[in-house]
């Protein structure tokens, strides 16, 4: 007979020293949802993972209404060394498609999120908005970590206009990294890249894919981009919306420097 998996629980940096029978309390929002509405009780198992990816199985020893506490069944596992670092620029989009490609980015193993606010995004924060964008972002990461069971919790980063984009890309590369934006009129494909990203290893610190909104990435930001080191590359022969093409990328990125097998 199949075996229920067990509930899957974030503790954030809680893990960083623990070690086989150490008790620990799970409380705040993460603590109110297990006891609350997942139900979580006493003798059950839960794992547990942290951001930066270590997962133990432990068990419920005490529930109150918003927390519950757990004892360890094992050692915490070390983070799996994850180079290069796979990280999604998205463009802030609408309809919520910026956050469907954040979520399925996420289950595709991205270790870095950044909001990008391009010149064509219809979609723009200003203000309050850059707090609660991002933190609705971050809260999307964290559903998706739980649904797939993924050790570690993607970073979403401080949203960033075209200019500090450009400084982060001109970074990125000088320190060894790729940044490869997907654009519909390039002739240059992804796959050309294959020899190089099968090669890449612990060579390569991080890859970055940029993906522009609905309209597209505008001339004059591609260009910038460019001028800081990015490449510009042809996903495929078909056009996907903005809430597609990163994951895709991702997708593939992640078969070719060898994170599935």
């Amino acid at each position: 007979m199949p075996t229920t998996p067990p509930g899957f629980l974030i503790l954030d940096d809680a893990l960083e020293g623990a070690a086989e029978g150490d008790a620990l309390t799970l409380d705040g929002e993460e603590g109110r949802h297990a006891a609350k509405v997942a139900r979580i009780g006493v003798g059950e198992q839960v794992l547990l993972t942290d951001g930066p990816g270590r997962q133990v199985l432990a068990e419920v020893t005490a529930a109150a209404k918003e927390q519950l506490e757990l004892r360890l069944l094992g050692d915490p596992s070390a983070p799996a060394p994850r180079l290069p670092r796979l990280a999604l620029v998205q463009a802030l989009a609408t309809g919520g498609r910026d956050e469907q490609a954040v979520e399925s980015a996420t289950e595709l193993g991205a270790d870095r999120i950044v909001p990008w606010i391009a010149e064509r995004s219809v979609s723009v924060w200003r203000g309050e908005k850059l707090r609660k964008g991002r933190a609705r972002w971050q809260g999307t990461v964290r559903a998706a970590v739980k649904q797939c069971r993924r050790p570690g919790i993607p970073e979403v980063d401080e949203p960033v206009a075209t200019a500090a984009l450009a400084e982060q890309v001109a970074a990125t590369t000088a320190s060894g990294g790729i940044v490869l934006v997907l654009h519909e009129q390039e002739s240059v494909g992804l796959m050309s890249l294959v020899a190089e990203l099968r090669h890449a290893g612990g060579a390569v610190p991080e890859i970055v894919v940029v993906v522009g909104p609905e309209g597209g990435i505008a001339p004059a930001e591609l260009d910038r981009l460019r001028s800081a080191g990015a490449r510009s590359v042809l996903l495929g022969p078909e056009v996907l919306r903005s809430s597609t093409a990163g994951p895709a990328a991702l997708a593939v990125l992640s078969t070719l420097v060898g994170r599935w097998g």
